[in-house]
């Protein structure tokens, strides 16, 4: 693998993980809003119930995929520090 194709492999991960937090943070912003909505009497109950469980699961799906990428992240550099260390080799 050459370094361009590693350095843009990192730049993706590091993109990917940046987008989970920021789909969780704006979710929470939104949860945030439908609160306020329903305190202002701007919107019903039902409504609001709907709009929370989608924005529920919306924060739930980026917060798998953000772990995932983060997990898959961690696991490649911790096993490229172990073979270039000759751990796993046995050495």
């Amino acid at each position: 693998m050459s370094i361009e194709l590693a350095i843009l492999i990192w730049l993706v991960i590091g993109v990917g993980i940046t987008a989970g937090v920021f789909l969780v943070a704006r979710t929470a912003v939104q949860m945030a809003t439908v609160a306020y909505r329903v305190i202002e009497k701007e919107m019903d109950r039902k409504t609001a119930t709907r709009q929370t469980g989608l924005l529920s699961l919306a924060m739930l799906v980026a917060l798998v995929a953000t772990a995932l990428v983060a997990g898959y992240a961690i696991f490649t550099l911790f096993a490229s520090l172990l073979d270039t260390s000759g751990v796993l080799n046995g050495r």
